[in-house]
């Protein structure tokens, strides 16, 4: 059976991109500082807590979300960030890249960490604006062994869809 084709969004310019980063209020300055030192835009960059609604008239055309959510103990991060997911959909674009990012409540993020995290998620952010398997950025090595030590942490990241 065949897969019927995804639509797939076009190439990413942090530089020019519309960004929604939401997230647990203790890990959203770590979330503002590892999107700066991407080269988001800070003017373009909308912070959201998991907590705060957004206005439900507002509506924007944001291409990326980055969701980062704390994980305490046996609680289920995933459904938190389908949620959190679901509550800024008004500020996304129809076809955005949406990113999350789950920390285990024990993981302190140390600069070593959030500089690993960061070339995860633009790594993700490379993969979703592939055109097709074969142009999709290569995991070098170093890049593989940065993953393990992330998961090894207690920090996952994954690309959902709603």
């Amino acid at each position: 059976m065949a897969r019927t084709p995804r639509e797939r969004h076009e190439p990413i310019d942090l530089a020019t991109a519309e960004v929604v980063l939401a997230g647990t209020q203790e890990l959203l300055p770590v979330l503002r500082a590892s999107a700066v030192r991407a080269g988001v835009d800070a003017a373009r960059m909308r912070v959201v807590g998991v907590g705060d609604l957004p206005d439900p008239h507002e509506h924007a055309d944001a291409d990326l979300a980055v969701i980062a959510i704390r994980r305490p103990g046996d609680d289920p991060a995933f459904h938190r960030a389908q949620e959190a997911a679901e509550l800024i959909a008004p500020l996304l674009a129809p076809n955005a890249v949406r990113i999350v990012i789950t920390v285990s409540g024990v993981t302190r993020l140390a600069p070593k960490v959030e500089r690993t995290l960061t070339s995860e998620v633009l790594h993700q952010i490379g993969v979703a604006s592939a055109r097709s398997g074969f142009k999709r950025p290569f995991r070098s090595m170093r890049t593989r062994l940065g993953t393990a030590g992330l998961r090894a942490a207690g920090v996952r990241v994954f690309r959902i869809t709603i």
